[in-house]
């Protein structure tokens, strides 16, 4: 008899503290929802800043000299953008986010090709945007600003592998067309979240995406500035018009 009471002790027990544990967890559950997770609400979005180091064969005060010599340039794949700083207009080869990369090609192109060129250092400032945010609606407002710098080093890194013999012609095309969805797809998640219309600060971040989305489809068809012009020239002007897309959405704050 005792031993069946000392059984039934453990017993009753065992239930009494797994009726406790389970309470507990109820509980733990409960005001769990209640709480707010960290930055994923609030009243503000910031972007990152950044500082690109370009890569500059030519300068000029007049934009169609600078024009004229970009035609050349991009046959033998600079990008040949035109960059606009400090009253000259600037033929960009390539950007860098390291400057000590930007000296080692900088070294290496005059070494081959025996070409002059300039380093200029371009600011891409921090910017927030107020408001009370959702959970989603701050994650949509984050990668909007994002997108263009994340867009850059996608076409960056594809630039770099296709120059040095990783990536072939074929290969770089479809690491494209991945960067390119990645972008059409922050658009397009933004839009949904933010349908028109929409006031500023909304409505030109909009803007800017929508923009960028362009420039990035008419990679994706291998559209060229001409018929002379390299698929590796292409990757670095398009990155670059989406520099400049960014660059001037900025300047709006």
């Amino acid at each position: 008899m005792t031993k069946i009471l000392k059984k039934s002790k453990k017993i009753f027990l065992t239930i009494g503290i797994s009726l406790i544990l389970i309470v507990c967890l109820f509980l733990a559950n409960l005001f769990a929802g209640l709480i707010v997770p960290a930055n994923t609400s609030g009243s503000e979005v910031s972007s990152q800043a950044y500082e690109l180091h370009f890569l500059t064969l030519a300068k000029s005060q007049v934009k169609e000299e600078s024009v004229a010599l970009a035609l050349d340039f991009r046959k033998i794949g600079a990008g040949g953008f035109i960059w606009e700083k400090d009253e000259r207009f600037w033929l960009v080869s390539s950007a860098y986010a390291s400057k000590n990369d930007a000296v080692l090609v900088q070294s290496s192109i005059k070494q081959t090709q025996n070409l002059e060129s300039e380093i200029i250092s371009v600011k891409f400032e921090a910017i927030t945007i107020s408001g009370e945010f959702s959970a989603e609606e701050k994650k949509a407002v984050s990668k909007a600003l994002s997108a263009g710098m994340n867009f850059y080093l996608s076409i960056y890194d594809i630039a770099i592998s296709l120059d040095t013999g990783v990536y072939n012609e074929i290969s770089a095309k479809l690491a494209v067309n991945n960067a390119h969805n990645t972008l059409a797809g922050v658009y397009a998640d933004f839009t949904t979240i933010y349908p028109s219309p929409i006031a500023k600060p909304f409505l030109s971040i909009e803007n800017m995406l929508k923009s960028m989305a362009k420039v990035s489809q008419n990679l994706c068809t291998g559209q060229k500035l001409s018929n002379e012009q390299t698929y590796s020239s292409l990757l670095k002007y398009r990155y670059m018009e989406v520099l400049k897309i960014y660059y001037d959405f900025l300047q709006e704050f």
